[in-house]
């Protein structure tokens, strides 16, 4: 019986540690990075967050840019789990008013606008992180 546990617990470990080597070596883009190429490609400049604990824990990174003179910081979550935990983050610290309309959540990517977006705002940035939100 404990010869049974210990091999399970060792083939877990041996699978944790190939994910782990296995994502470090693997030459493709980060969900952020492809966010950021999206942005790049259009001419629209972004920077890291700072100063915002909540975007600053978001599993796959945030950003902050600007879209038509609005600008809106942009949180990746590993998981759609993961996003609202980062949206209720948000909302239990924002006036009602910001709730639906400047913080917004898009399956795993959530969005908090510095003022409330126009609808090519939002798309834009919609657009942007599609391949985040998979």
């Amino acid at each position: 019986m404990l010869i049974g546990v210990a091999v399970a617990a060792l083939l877990l470990c041996a699978q944790v540690v190939a994910g782990l080597v296995r994502e470090a070596v693997s030459d493709e883009p980060s969900r952020l990075e492809l966010v950021q190429t999206c942005l790049t490609e259009r001419s629209t400049p972004f920077e890291s967050v700072s100063g915002d604990p909540i975007a600053e824990s978001a599993t796959r990174g945030s950003l902050r840019t600007s879209f038509e003179g609005n600008s809106v910081t942009v949180a990746l979550g590993e998981s759609e789990d993961d996003a609202q935990r980062l949206y209720q983050a948000y909302a239990d610290v924002a006036p009602p008013s910001v709730i639906g309309t400047r913080l917004d959540r898009r399956r795993k990517v959530v969005f908090l606008w510095d003022t409330e977006p126009t609808s090519s705002q939002r798309e834009f940035m919609y657009l942007c992180t599609l391949d985040a939100q998979e």
